[in-house]
């Protein structure tokens, strides 16, 4: 007798199998009914059928970046709504009020705070009194504008209305309107700006804070906040930033192109931030959103992932968020439900490892930043084997990251962070570290971006320990030319030929500083010792570039020196020669020295100096006559307040000094 094989339970195998998961617009369709259920709304029947029958606005709603408290979002969204019954029909109002419902439980703000903003640019459209880019930025870029500047007085209708009408100019121009108010540390009374009341006495005289900002002035909190909120006021995203010591801005002056303005580092951290707030964050998520077909089709990925998990089919939900996080690597919130579904599932180790090497595929190549807090926070733990014997191994998958990482990415970052961090993962073994270190260099010496750091974070390291230091010398001198050598001053010299000319043209004082320091050793200090102008050297700390550094006559190692006191030479060769510094610290020039070489001096004669603001436009402060070795320019008449400095000579001559020293007093 045959045995009787029961085909039931294979019947519903089947049948499962043969069932679709449900489109993207019924997921997404789902995913805001279910929000709405929540957010128990009282005669809501007309706005929820609105809502549910517009994918459009479903997408702009559920895709626009983090939505914080999704009930409050409802109850904020149908606050506006009941307001204004007819916005769902027109476009840009949908839009700003879906930002505004967005930005509210972030801000902790209540319907009676957030809808006078919707009402006001809503009404300032209609009317045509917002900057025409406002018709065509993004939902998520909307959000700048609905959660407004971080001085709250700025947010005021009152300060918005004063902006829109005192404050407009085309969107380009908006990184100078901090310059609407004057910089003043003490106002008329004496009281300083960091102190209660710097403000309080005027508080009657004007009728908002913007307005009183700008009559009595501030510092740069002040200054860039009022820039930054200008913009918004006429419909222009912007946000405020904290930089080490200073207040900055950036502003969105046209579509893609985020503008930092009054910006003094390149470490900002934004006050308008939605998953971390470092400037290269900013970056990675307003690049996800610029892409909003990307940023629709990546959100339908992540509803459909959550779809198969919430139906125990966790293979699925990982290829499916595997899908997500490999075709739209820069939306963050892929990778953040990556881990949480590999987490959840309980999956294997070889997943984690599948995680792992997508990172450094997708995500590293475009933000090593955010794809290093990605690896240490979630995924190191799962993947890096522990224990003294498995220290190669961890180095291996350690040195995975910086050989994916092989420029700044989206902006530039604190890589020296990561570096402390992962000697920290590789353990306490210092000949390991000193080894890993040498790798770092070997691998990053050839773009030389992180060079400098690699070196400086290595040399606080050994400190004194002179074995060490000549050990990882000669190990990185490997990196530098075909032959060996444990020669410091050549390595050094190397080191800055390569990386000096590089920092100067993108304006990196901290590298061209710190690398140009350590070559003064490797060079006499210059025995020419021209007498001083009034304040102080404007030039110490900056940067110095010329065309075609490093041309037969030309050393870049030596450039450091020139703008010093140490002195050092450079020999442009391209025409019209120029050299130029920018300050290191910006202030009033009061004179210019200029210490050329022994021979051909009267290659200088007819050469210009020239200051400028920005390094862009540039203005002429004295012709050079009357040339010597030694040449002395008395500015101090000019009233010249620049940020940098040059020399250029129009008449096929080269140029070729020891010293290029700027006076002045320091402004901020």
């Amino acid at each position: 007798m045959k045995s009787f094989i029961p085909l039931f339970p294979l019947f519903l195998a089947t049948c499962s199998a043969l069932i679709a998961a449900p489109s993207a617009s019924q997921l997404l369709n789902q995913q805001t009914e279910t929000m709405i259920a929540a957010a128990k709304l009282e005669d809501g029947e007309v706005f929820t059928r609105e809502l549910l029958s517009s994918e459009e606005w479903q997408r702009e709603l559920n895709d626009s970046g983090p939505v914080t408290d999704p009930d409050k979002v409802i109850q904020l969204l149908f606050e506006i709504w009941k307001t204004d019954k007819s916005l769902a029909s027109r476009k840009v109002d949908r839009q700003m009020a879906t930002a505004c419902a967005l930005e509210g439980p972030r801000r902790n703000w209540t319907a009676e705070e957030m809808l006078p903003r919707y009402e006001y640019f809503r009404d300032k459209w209609k009317y045509g009194l917002l900057n025409v880019m406002y018709e065509d930025i993004s939902v998520f870029e909307r959000r700048y504008l609905a959660r407004g500047v971080q001085h709250g007085g700025l947010n005021s209708m009152e300060s918005m209305e004063y902006q829109n009408q005192e404050v407009c100019l085309p969107a380009e121009k908006y990184t100078g309107a901090c310059w609407y108010a004057r910089w003043i540390l003490l106002n008329p009374f004496g009281d300083s700006i960091h102190g209660p009341n710097y403000y309080a006495p005027f508080q009657e005289s004007w009728d908002n804070y913007a307005e009183i900002i700008r009559n009595v002035g501030g510092v740069c909190g002040s200054l860039s906040n009022f820039g930054a909120a200008a913009a918004i006021a006429n419909g222009i995203p912007a946000v405020t930033m904290g930089e080490p010591g200073h207040c900055a801005y950036a502003v969105l002056t046209k579509p893609e192109n985020w503008q930092p303005a009054y910006s003094l580092s390149w470490k900002r951290g934004t006050h308008t931030s939605f998953y971390g707030s470092t400037w290269g964050w900013h970056m990675l998520t307003t690049k996800a959103q610029q892409d909003q077909g990307g940023a629709h089709a990546s959100g339908d990925l992540r509803r459909l992932a959550d779809y198969h998990f919430s139906n125990k089919n966790y293979t699925k939900a990982r290829a499916t968020i595997r899908m997500a996080r490999t075709q739209h690597p820069l939306d963050w919130e892929t990778w953040q439900q990556s881990v949480q579904i590999l987490t959840d599932s309980k999956a294997a180790d070889s997943q984690w490892q599948e995680l792992h090497q997508d990172v450094l595929k997708f995500l590293a190549p475009a933000c090593g930043e955010v794809a290093f807090h990605l690896l240490d926070e979630f995924i190191y733990p799962k993947v890096l084997p522990e224990g003294d014997k498995n220290i190669a191994a961890r180095k291996n998958i350690l040195l995975a990251w910086q050989r994916a990482s092989q420029d700044w990415g989206l902006a530039r970052w604190d890589y020296e962070h990561a570096i402390n961090r992962q000697l920290q993962l590789l353990g306490k073994d210092v000949v390991a570290q000193d080894s890993f270190m040498a790798s770092l260099f070997a691998i990053h010496a050839e773009k030389n971006l992180f060079t400098s750091d690699i070196l400086a974070n290595q040399l606080g390291r050994v400190d004194k320990d002179e074995k060490r230091l000549q050990t990882f010398l000669a190990a990185i001198g490997k990196s530098l030319s075909k032959g060996k050598t444990d020669n410091f001053a050549k390595v050094i010299d190397t080191l800055a030929a390569k990386i000096l000319p590089d920092a100067a043209k993108r304006g990196d004082k901290a590298t061209f500083q710190y690398i140009g320091k350590l070559t003064a050793k490797n060079f006499p200090e210059n025995k020419i010792k021209p007498d001083k102008f009034p304040g102080i050297l404007l030039s110490s700390g900056g940067t110095f570039g010329i065309q075609k550094p490093g041309n037969r006559w030309d050393n870049p190692s030596r450039h450091w020196g020139v703008i010093e006191e140490h002195g050092g030479d450079f020999h442009t060769d391209a025409k019209p020669a120029t050299a130029t510094i920018q300050l290191g610290n910006y202030g009033r020039i009061s004179g210019v020295v200029i210490v050329t070489r022994g021979g051909n001096i009267g290659r200088l004669r007819g050469a210009i100096i020239q200051t400028s603001i920005n390094g862009t436009d540039w203005t002429d402060a004295h012709t050079l006559s009357k040339v010597s070795q030694i040449n002395r320019i008395d500015l101090a008449d000019k009233d010249i307040d620049a940020g940098y400095v040059r020399v250029i000579q129009n008449n096929n001559e080269p140029l070729h000094f020891h010293k290029f020293l700027v006076y002045g007093k320091k402004q901020n």
